[in-house]
């Protein structure tokens, strides 16, 4: 089916220009009347210029994007807009362009008599299973608009989860990275100069200094090479994260690093407990929440876990027998499970489970911080002062020498 772009204005509003999918020209004018929009101009699309091409390439949808959308719809939705106005009202607020991209499908496929969770199904990269299920029992139920707000809430309250161990976090890699390079100038380019002098001493040099100047000697040569090699050692480290076998056993040796473990397990227990109680909250079955929350756990080990805990469900155990069994979910989720199965309110208590461990991030995230900021000024400190005495050590011999 052809595309048209076309240039609209809605009295007094400004002129809004977009592209859309029609059977012909009279046809896309059809449509835009009955959106209640007075045509300017309208022609046949023939595809993006090479600047929204190449602006679209570096534009990524992040979960802020995909929060703010929800919000907005939510807003709108609960106003008596219908959906089609809303995502068409959505385009025009949109500042990200591959946002406003999808926003349009989105119209378009409502607009062809689909469901909004049909059409948030075709970008599974953008909207996950589980809102796509959210939104879907909403449909059914008759209450779209309370589930928006749940999916507003949940996917802000996990923004604010993230934010809160990647702040934590930008302190100890800023030391990191400024050891390295001040390490990488003092040993490339200032040392050196130093060298020329101690070449010139008839003395046997101190140990320490022979060390760093053959380290400098190294470096001044060959310093291209160490960062040519370093970044193929990244690549590397990379591209093996990103293989499955490779992402298994980072995932364990991370729940078995001493304070990372306890972080990522408590990470994880929240976000489980979360998203299960969220979905079983909006009416989706026990086993289809299950799964869907599987595929929203980031660690493996974690993952594998429910997934097991899922197929025993399936048989006939209870959810708290089956955590009962697993390494990584601490005793007091499995009690809170076994409540919550007793007293028929799962959904709540897994809530309250969630809010439990995200109190508890936040702690474990601001100790494993304020560890790792002086082991990494010491560590620094260390190798800097050893940089630093090797280059003063001849320069004493010297003025001992001298007196």
């Amino acid at each position: 089916m052809p595309k048209y772009q076309y240039e609209v204005k809605r009295a007094p509003g400004k002129a809004t220009m977009g592209v859309l999918e029609a059977e012909s020209e009279r046809a896309a004018l059809a449509r835009l009347r009955d959106m209640g929009y007075f045509p300017i101009s309208i022609a046949e699309y023939t595809g993006e210029s090479s600047g929204e091409s190449l602006r679209q390439a570096f534009t990524r949808i992040k979960l802020k994007d995909r929060n703010v959308f929800f919000r907005q719809l939510a807003n709108l939705y609960e106003s008596g807009m219908p959906l089609t106005r809303a995502l068409t009202t959505l385009t025009e607020q949109t500042s990200n362009v591959k946002m406003v991209e999808i926003i349009t499908q989105l119209r378009d496929d409502i607009q062809k008599g689909g469901s909004l969770a049909d059409a948030l199904e075709e970008h599974p990269q953008v909207f996950p299973s589980m809102v796509t299920n959210l939104v879907r029992a909403g449909e059914s139920g008759g209450m779209l608009d309370e589930v928006l707000w749940r999916i507003v809430t949940f996917g802000e309250q996990e923004e604010e989860l993230r934010g809160k161990a990647w702040s934590a976090m930008v302190y100890p890699a800023f030391l990191m990275v400024m050891g390295a390079i001040a390490v990488f100038i003092l040993i490339s380019f200032v040392f050196p100069r130093f060298v020329v002098i101690f070449e010139d001493f008839h003395e046997t040099l101190p140990w320490p200094t022979r060390f760093v100047m053959g380290l400098c000697d190294f470096m001044g040569a060959y310093w291209w090479a160490v960062l040519l090699g370093f970044g193929c050692f990244v690549a590397a480290l990379y591209s093996f994260w990103r293989s499955e076998q490779g992402r298994a056993q980072v995932d364990r040796i991370a729940l078995r690093t001493p304070v990372v473990g306890g972080v990522v397990q408590r990470y994880e227990m929240a976000k489980f407990a979360r998203t299960l109680g969220t979905l079983i909250d909006n009416g989706v079955p026990i086993l289809t929440s299950m799964k869907i929350t599987v595929d929203t756990l980031s660690n493996t080990a974690v993952a594998g876990e429910v997934a097991r805990v899922q197929n025993r469900v399936s048989e006939g155990d209870s959810i708290s027998e089956s955590l009962h069994q697993c390494k990584h979910f601490t005793p007091m989720v499995v009690s809170m499970f076994a409540i919550g199965e007793e007293s028929g309110r799962l959904g709540a208590v897994t809530k309250r489970i969630a809010d439990a461990y995200d109190i508890e991030v936040d702690r474990a995230v601001k100790a494993m911080a304020s560890l790792l900021e002086p082991i990494l000024i010491v560590v620094m400190g260390i190798i800097i002062g050893f940089l630093v005495i090797a280059m003063l050590l001849p320069m004493l011999t010297l003025s001992a020498q001298v007196v």
